[in-house]
């Protein structure tokens, strides 16, 4: 009767599993409305109990690095704040490599962390540190597992990394050939419109940028992930009324 009672029970791994997984789904549905009030709470939460269940799963280990990309590439955080959320996006991101190197996920998310928190601590001391290296490391082995993950959104991130390298390491040529590659890519893309006009601000070319920021206002959220959509629509309007 033992026997068979054991034969009979469900395995504990995939009692754990299939609760993972029910609780990564809850996060991917609340990851579309994230900018929405409470969100992000429920989301964090969320992913500990995945965590807990599943220390060392991939899925839980991007998930939580991209959180944390997310909430460390809000503008309106403080240097600290991005700093720190960034580190942690960053070692998340870096977990989950070591747990799957073939994962672009994993790579691209440590990617954003690392290129966050040199943002907040400031780009000088970031190089300084040794952070460039670390940046092109995990975001060229993200390029070459999947070179148009997220609809470009790895040569967005190469774009913005030749704008906000100080001389001789800026390249604005390279900046603008990656940031227009995206916008090829993905025709309704916002964030690339906004680096694309703050770097032709740079460069001396506002004309050229108020079209680019025209054409980002003009466009509907939705139509390939509204959060970050509404959140890049926003900065463009706030960058065009400094032009006026």
């Amino acid at each position: 009767m033992l026997l068979l009672g054991l034969l009979g029970a469900p395995a504990v791994g995939s009692q754990v599993g299939s609760s993972v997984d029910a609780l990564l789904s809850r996060v991917d549905e609340a990851w579309k409305t994230r900018d929405e009030p409470g969100r992000l709470e429920e989301i964090e939460s969320l992913l500990d109990r995945a965590e807990e269940a599943a220390p060392r799963d991939y899925g839980v280990l991007w998930r939580r690095s991209r959180l944390h990309a997310w909430t460390s590439d809000d503008p309106a955080r403080s240097g600290w704040e991005r700093s720190r959320l960034g580190k942690k996006g960053w070692e998340y991101g870096d977990r989950a490599t070591s747990v799957n190197p073939q994962g672009v996920e994993g790579w691209f998310y440590a990617a954003a962390g690392v290129g966050n928190y040199a943002l907040g601590i400031g780009v000088v001391r970031a190089l300084a540190q040794g952070i460039e290296a670390k940046f092109r490391e995990r975001l060229s082995r993200a390029e070459r597992i999947s070179p148009d993950f997220l609809q470009g959104a790895i040569w967005s991130a190469w774009g913005r990394f030749y704008f906000e390298l100080p001389w001789p390491k800026y390249d604005g040529k390279k900046s603008e050939e990656y940031l227009r590659r995206v916008i090829r890519q993905n025709p309704a893309e916002e964030r690339g419109r906004v680096y694309l006009a703050e770097l032709y601000v740079k460069e001396g070319h506002p004309k050229e940028a108020r079209k680019v920021l025209e054409e980002a206002v003009a466009l509907e959220p939705g139509s390939y992930d509204a959060p970050e959509e509404r959140r890049y629509e926003e900065r463009a309007r706030r960058l065009l009324a400094r032009m006026r």
